[in-house]
């Protein structure tokens, strides 16, 4: 059985506060990310699956926050709700995998983790480098200053 990570608790935690908050605006959306019906499988166990096939660090799940924060800056009329979350964080960690790790796989991978196919996931991609501006490098102060901020809240939110 898998290791239970707080990180990946806390990050869940974060983005499903967001997703009830917006699944109630009920706002239509036509981007790439927007799946017809939400996925099954809950955010955690999402990000559970990932972190066991990746065998990414764990900075790549904080570094995926971080971007997805900087989408939602670009992007103001970009809504993250339950029927895109899934592929925005997907693809959010990949990037950071591949700009953050030594060592990651090829996108075929990522996809049969995603539970997407490989065409989709080099079309999200290039997408969301795009909503990105390709702006991917993190400075270590704001690094931290989420790190820090994700354990904070973790030990709010955590029994």
């Amino acid at each position: 059985m898998q290791q239970s990570n707080p990180i990946l608790q806390i990050i869940s935690n974060i983005l499903d506060e967001i997703i009830k908050e917006t699944d109630v605006l009920e706002l239509e959306s036509n981007s790439i990310f927007h799946a017809i019906t939400a996925p099954a499988i809950s955010i955690y166990n999402y990000l559970q699956r990932i972190n066991k096939y990746t065998h990414c660090s764990e900075q790549c799940f904080v570094i995926a926050l971080i971007y997805l924060d900087r989408l939602q800056e670009k992007h103001a009329n970009l809504v993250l709700n339950s029927h895109c979350i899934h592929r925005f964080l997907l693809l959010a960690i990949v990037t950071a995998i591949k700009f953050q790790d030594d060592d990651y796989y090829k996108n075929e991978y990522y996809a049969k983790i995603g539970g997407i196919n490989l065409k989709e996931i080099n079309k999200l991609e290039q997408e969301f480098l795009e909503y990105m501006n390709y702006d991917l490098f993190i400075d270590e102060q704001q690094y931290q200053i989420y790190e820090n901020r994700l354990l904070e809240y973790g030990e709010i939110e955590m029994p």
